[in-house]
């Protein structure tokens, strides 16, 4: 198959970034460095990744915007790990603010719903052996669940909301 590329290496290099694309989508970057493992010269990279481009095969937006959404639904799943991830696979900074505006702006609670549901996930485990009555093992709970919240990348705000929502619901619940 020819792409109409410069030379014979980049007919070559278009071939392995053909084989890699039939597996699943990638980034420029990830491109970039596939190719290079593969012993292809700078001048052939280029122009693979700049004939891939310009047929949409390789549009680091697009790829943003569906690694968002796939990702944004795990529990867990932070604004900070989902950015990390994007900038741990070479994407640039005005892709990745791009892609979270464009999920903010599709579902604004998604990070709240997420952690809420890995806390409601843990409360069972961290209520265990407490008397949540007395009000020193209800501090220690809170304080708890709010340090497993914001060390999975979630922010403070956040973390203070989810766990004070959670908790006045299992007030409401009887605290049993």
């Amino acid at each position: 198959m020819s792409l109409r590329v410069v030379d014979a290496a980049a007919d070559a290099a278009a071939e392995a970034g053909l084989s890699l694309l039939d597996r699943r989508a990638v980034t420029e970057s990830q491109m970039r460095d596939y190719l290079a493992a593969k012993g292809f010269g700078e001048t052939a990279i280029d122009d693979v990744v700049a004939a891939f481009a310009a047929r949409g095969w390789l549009n680091d937006r697009d790829y943003t915007v569906e690694f968002l959404r796939q990702r944004c639904r795990r529990p867990g799943m932070s604004r900070a790990k989902l950015v990390a991830d994007l900038e741990k696979r070479g994407l640039d900074t005005q892709s990745i603010t791009a892609g979270i505006a464009a999920l903010d702006a599709e579902d604004p609670e998604w990070e709240t719903e997420n952690a809420r549901t890995m806390l409601e996930s843990k409360l069972a485990a961290a209520r265990r052996g407490l008397d949540l009555s007395n009000f020193e093992d209800f501090r220690k709970l809170k304080a708890k669940l709010w340090r497993y919240v914001a060390t999975r990348g979630f922010s403070t705000a956040l973390a203070t909301t989810v766990v004070n929502a959670v908790l006045d619901d299992l007030k409401a619940d009887g605290l049993s």
